[in-house]
């Protein structure tokens, strides 16, 4: 049986740095409702999660970073990598100088 799509708003495909506190990631894909990444670290399905996506490619020597928080949705876990599928619940940007 195929899965219904749940996704609110379409996913972007991209690799961008996630900063997870004491690890960091990679996303897969992106929406402005949710976010797949991967990463070493490992979580659990309905943690609260703060991380922040640094985009290098809008100024490289000022990078803007976008701070979210929000909640573990799924968790996968393979040989290599953790895939972590998570909402976003709230997000400021932050432009480091």
């Amino acid at each position: 049986m195929k899965r219904s799509e749940q996704r609110r708003e379409p996913r972007h495909k991209g690799k961008l740095h996630v900063e997870l506190g004491s690890g960091k990631g990679i996303t897969r894909d992106f929406s402005s409702s949710g976010i797949y990444f991967e990463t070493n670290r490992s979580f659990t399905p309905g943690q609260s999660i703060e991380f922040t996506i640094v985009l290098r490619h809008i100024d490289p020597k000022s990078p803007v970073h976008l701070k979210c928080q929000g909640e573990i949705i799924r968790v996968e876990e393979n040989e290599q990598k953790i895939g972590v599928a998570a909402a976003i619940e709230s997000y400021t940007f932050e432009k480091i100088q």
